[in-house]
């Protein structure tokens, strides 16, 4: 289980705290997987780095629908569940007030079944910048110390298969 924490300013604070992840409270992300271990990742203008494709869970949705559902909204690509790899406590602390807010992660491996990314990532209100294949992970990805642990967890799963 990780325990992430992380400072904001008071209008990022504000944004955070109103986002639907907030709101909801629950984040299904999904390191999806090709036959030659190609990992699919995401851009986004908020993140500094590249990062696993994921998005909110829809009531009534289970965790494996909404990694399916999320991966195909924002690359196109459809992928199979295979299992979690790590759960996230995100807390947002207000660097004025010490107000908290946040969110559960869920991340999962999953397996492509297609590999055709979309020509126009994501759905129409959401920013995704760009969505590629990569052979490992780049060297600038967002939250490198989780993206790269989950990473190897997903490639240890596979190689155990």
């Amino acid at each position: 289980m990780w325990r992430s924490r992380e400072v904001l300013g008071s209008e990022r604070f504000e944004e955070a705290a109103t986002s639907e992840a907030a709101t909801v409270g629950w984040v299904v992300l999904g390191f999806a997987f090709d036959d030659a271990d190609r990992v699919l990742l995401i851009e986004q203008p908020w993140a500094d780095g590249c990062l696993a494709p994921g998005g909110i869970l829809d009531p009534g949705e289970s965790f494996p629908e909404t990694v399916v559902r999320e991966l195909e909204e924002e690359t196109g690509v459809r992928v199979s569940p295979v299992r979690p790899h790590a759960v996230d406590e995100f807390t947002f602390v207000n660097e004025r007030t010490g107000e908290t807010g946040g969110w559960t992660s869920v991340t999962f491996e999953a397996t492509a079944e297609t590999t055709d990314i979309g020509v126009d990532p994501g759905l129409d209100d959401e920013t995704i910048l760009d969505a590629d294949w990569f052979e490992c992970l780049p060297e600038h990805v967002f939250r490198p110390e989780f993206t790269e642990t989950v990473y190897r967890r997903c490639l240890d799963n596979r190689a155990s298969r």
